[in-house]
């Protein structure tokens, strides 16, 4: 870590997360290193700090802040400030960038690929995660990379959908990375950060609270290319976040609901104003085959690097406008190579729910019929046979079929997909 590192992480403590008066911190002196040496009478001159700020940038020194540094190196968390090369020139161009990312795992190069947020709401319906999952399937087999928050619902789905297409995917939290946030996905966040990244503005103990969720917002927005709506009510943190992305001149999308869903509402009025309606990966990655040529892989094919299909010559690209402030959404082209080759091999997690009202009266349970390899992989099959009613920890799971814990983590999504599983919380499951 660079030695001004400390210094970054005591003027985030001090101008506080959101903050948009780096830039104006950083035209008053060289460096924050002379800031801080100028001292609080040259901070006050400037006129443009509160005085809850300046109480901060006094009481919280950046030998404080080095043993945040420090304890940070001892427990494996890197701290990317923007003198860093790997901090996010999409992340530092906007309003308030963050002077600190903490950082467990390996923050993909979400400058050079196509990068999406996923959101929606945390009480989503079986089929909202699972048209998160799919579309997070195909997104990150195409070689998108995939951004959400880490919460219950539509981001954890999200995630997961990446994941399990061996794809790189980004959890961005709203409280320290060694707070115990959410403690069912838990296992869910070690994951990720083996293969991509689990980021935080706020360092490791911070506990989370209301207005840091919407603080954070702007990173998973800022960070991507454009913000995919799946599922959100009237009221809901995932329209902050597809507000946030318009005026960081981001794209936003958006999948249609029915009236009928209870979670319509929100992605319904973003289409209203000019969200683009979206209902596969490949409408959407389609926006973006020109600024990230070569960069959107087709699955199933030996070279990585060969597109999706050969793209007709197009006109000079034009500047980039933010898909949801255009009047008309893009006429949608019929059914073609490119669309059909993102389909291919996708697991078919969409199939029609039953018909009924949701207060129809339940039937009586039926017997548990045993899966076969034409419904689930070999992990699936052998993680069902093991479960009960009874609550089971994830870790039992592990000792009990001995896969490793990506592998049960991994099955364990198949089969709550499949309705087979139950998560009660904490990392236990039983059957369905």
């Amino acid at each position: 870590m660079s030695c001004e590192t400390a210094f970054w992480v005591w003027l985030q403590h001090g101008l506080g997360a959101g903050s948009g008066k780096v830039s104006r911190v950083l035209s008053c002196c060289t460096g924050l290193r002379e800031f801080w040496e100028a001292g609080p009478q040259f901070w006050k001159l400037q006129g443009f700090f509160t005085a809850r700020e300046l109480s901060a940038l006094r009481t919280f020194t950046p030998q404080d802040a080095q043993q945040i540094v420090d304890r940070c190196e001892q427990s494996g968390i890197r701290l990317l400030t923007p003198e860093e090369e790997e901090y996010p020139r999409s992340l530092w161009e906007i309003a308030n960038p963050p002077c600190v990312l903490y950082v467990k795992g390996q923050l993909p190069a979400v400058d050079e690929m196509p990068t999406i947020a996923m959101v929606g709401t945390r009480d989503a319906t079986i089929s909202g995660k699972k048209i998160a999952f799919s579309l997070s399937y195909q997104l990150a087999r195409a070689g998108a990379i995939v951004i959400s928050g880490g919460a219950r619902g539509i981001d954890t789905a999200a995630h997961k959908g990446a994941l399990q297409a061996q794809g790189k995917t980004v959890c961005v939290l709203g409280c320290g990375l060694d707070y115990p946030y959410l403690m069912e996905n838990a296992g869910l966040r070690d994951w990720i950060a083996e293969s991509g990244a689990v980021i935080s503005e706020y360092p490791p103990d911070t506990p989370g609270s209301k207005a840091a969720f919407p603080i954070r917002n702007r990173i998973i927005s800022g960070l991507s290319c454009g913000v995919l709506v799946v599922e959100a009510a009237a009221k809901s943190g995932s329209l902050i976040t597809a507000d946030l992305a318009l005026e960081q001149g981001r794209d936003v999308f958006a999948v249609p609901c029915g009236i009928d869903n209870p979670v319509s509402r929100g992605v319904n009025t973003l289409i209203k104003n000019g969200a683009v309606p979206v209902s596969s990966a490949a409408e959407l990655l389609e926006q973006y085959l020109d600024r990230f040529p070569g960069k959107i892989r087709m699955p199933g094919r030996e070279n990585p690097d060969v597109p999706f299909a050969v793209i007709p010559e197009r006109r000079p690209a034009q500047a980039v406008q933010p898909a949801a402030a255009k009047r008309k959404a893009p006429q949608r082209q019929k059914a073609n190579a490119f669309s059909e080759l993102i389909s291919e091999d996708i697991p078919n997690l969409l199939s029609d729910l039953p018909d009924g009202s949701f207060d129809r009266e339940l039937p009586e349970p039926q017997p548990k019929l045993p899966l076969t390899a034409a419904d689930a992989s070999e992990d699936a099959i052998l993680l069902d046979s093991l479960l009960t009613k009874e609550a089971v920890h994830l870790a039992v799971l592990g000792q009990q079929s001995g896969l490793a814990p990506q592998r049960v983590l991994a099955a364990l999504t198949e089969l709550e997909l499949l309705g087979r599983v139950r998560p009660l919380g904490g990392g236990r499951y039983c059957c369905s």
